[in-house]
């Protein structure tokens, strides 16, 4: 068992999607799109600001950026952002969508964690998510030149819509018998 002082919080709080959008727009009215269960959607348009916000307010003390990373969802991305504060012992996740597929874009946080440089450039390289404001967006993992965005849903596209690999599990459907036959 571990020894602890007095007072001092052993378990990482994690703030409830509810709790973070009600701390987010207290802080900056206007900027929660809406909450689920474990995350608060900002708005794209208030996101620097909001984010800004929570790393300085002393109740929310989130001043470390833990993980950044993009997500597709066949008709839009998400950035997925999770914060955290290290004297308050809690964590927070924070998400933003945009709806473009062909040029997707959402603002740069590097102006409020400067540890989420090489993050966007990676969300950037492997799903093509633009970060506004990042003063040196690149590919990390790639070659420049390199086709497309490998992490994308729709990467491996073939004519006429079709998508590579099994349609089905194996053994799900009947196959037509081999054609040879086992000696006997």
């Amino acid at each position: 068992m571990a020894k602890t002082r007095p007072g001092l919080v052993v378990v990482t709080r994690e703030w409830t999607g509810a709790e973070l959008a009600e701390a987010a727009e207290r802080l900056v009215p206007g900027s929660v799109d809406r909450s689920v269960a474990t995350a608060c959607y900002l708005k794209p348009e208030k996101l620097v600001e909001t984010m800004s916000a929570l790393e300085a307010n002393e109740e929310t003390d989130f001043v470390h950026l833990t993980n950044l990373c993009g997500v597709d969802y066949w008709d839009h991305f998400e950035v997925v952002y999770h914060i955290q504060s290290f004297v308050r012992n809690q964590i927070a996740t924070v998400k933003v969508e945009t709806w473009d597929r062909e040029n997707p874009s959402v603002p740069s946080v590097y102006p409020v964690w400067k540890g989420a440089w090489m993050q966007e450039c990676e969300a950037y390289d492997l799903l093509g998510i633009q970060f506004e404001g990042h003063p040196n967006l690149y590919r990390i993992f790639l070659w420049d030149g390199f086709p497309g965005w490998p992490l994308r849903k729709d990467f491996l596209s073939m004519p006429g819509g079709l998508q590579p690999g099994l349609n089905e599990f194996a053994g799900v459907s009947r196959r037509d018998e081999p054609p040879v036959r086992p000696v006997e």
